[in-house]
């Protein structure tokens, strides 16, 4: 699974560099850039702060849910559950797959 999504950022990071010289700025962005004055390069970082705490909060998230997933696994390990990782499936499932 990690190695599927390693490829696919590199391919996507790949395709990304190729087409960077398709990519447009905004107006207002490209105008901060050629200009000295203050109010479009303000715009600029307000955009790119709003951007940043997006990835914040949900990379926080994500990394709370992984915290969260190996927590409850490390309690089910110690509570003699592991056998429930190792099979994948439960004993019913098991039971009822014999029975068809």
């Amino acid at each position: 699974m990690l190695n599927r999504g390693l490829r696919v950022s590199v391919a996507v990071l790949a395709w990304m560099s190729v087409s960077a010289s398709q990519v447009w700025a905004c107006p207002m962005c490209k105008f901060a850039v050629e200009s000295d004055d203050p109010k479009p390069r303000a715009y600029m970082y307000s955009i790119l702060f709003m951007l940043c705490a997006i990835g914040a909060v949900v990379g926080g998230l994500i990394g709370f849910l992984c915290w969260l997933n190996r927590s409850e696994r490390a309690a089910m390990n110690a509570a003699g559950y592991q056998h429930l990782f190792e099979n994948g499936v439960s004993q019913l499932a098991l039971e009822a797959a014999k029975d068809r």
